[in-house]
C-alpha cells in the first residue's frame, strides 16, 4: 500500500475517501469495531467514475468506498461497485490484499486463462503484481486488507 492509502485493484493509485468515523489505532491498543452500516453499504463515497477509465474494459465504474480502520501498518475498508470489468495489465496491484465478498460477484481471469469466481462469503488473498482482469457482477461490495510494513 502506497503512504496515500490505496484500495483494491481497481483503486490503485487513488487516496482513499474517507466517510464518517473510522477507527484508528493510533491511540488505542483496545479492540476497533467495524461500522455495520458501511459494512452493509451504508454511508460509502462515492469515488469520480472516470478515475479508471484507462484499465475499464466493459460496465461503469460506479464506485463507493469507506475507510473501516486505519492503523499504522493494517488498514480494512468497504468498496463497493456496479458491475464492471476492469484490466490491470498495466496497472498491477502494488500491495498483497485480501479480500472477503460480501454480495455479487467477482470473477478474476488471470492472464494465462485461468478464471477464479468468487461469491458472498468467499475470500481470496490477492498477490502484489496482480496483472488479470477483475470482474464484479450484481451490485459487488466486498470488505478488503491491506497491510503496509513500515520502511
Amino acid at each position: 500500500m502506497k503512504n496515500s492509502h490505496t484500495v483494491l485493484p481497481i483503486l490503485l493509485s487513488m487516496p482513499l475517501v474517507c466517510a464518517g468515523n473510522t477507527a484508528t489505532a493510533a491511540d488505542s491498543s483496545s479492540p476497533a469495531r467495524l461500522d455495520p452500516d458501511k459494512m452493509a453499504g451504508i454511508g460509502l463515497t462515492a469515488i469520480p467514475p472516470d478515475a479508471y477509465i484507462d484499465i475499464l474494459e466493459a460496465g461503469e465504474l460506479n464506485m463507493r468506498v469507506a475507510s473501516l480502520f486505519e492503523g499504522k501498518e493494517l488498514s480494512v475498508s468497504i468498496f463497493e461497485s456496479t458491475p464492471a470489468r476492469t484490466n490491470h495489465r498495466t496497472r498491477p496491484t502494488d500491495v498483497d490484499e485480501f479480500v472477503y465478498v460480501l454480495s455479487g460477484k467477482l470473477i478474476l481471469t488471470e492472464p494465462n486463462g485461468t478464471v477464479s469466481e468468487f461469491t458472498p462469503g468467499q475470500a481470496l488473498v490477492l498477490p502484489v503484481g496482480y496483472t488479470g482482469t477483475w470482474e464484479m457482477q450484481g451490485n459487488y461490495r466486498e470488505l478488503v486488507v491491506l497491510m503496509q510494513k513500515n520502511p
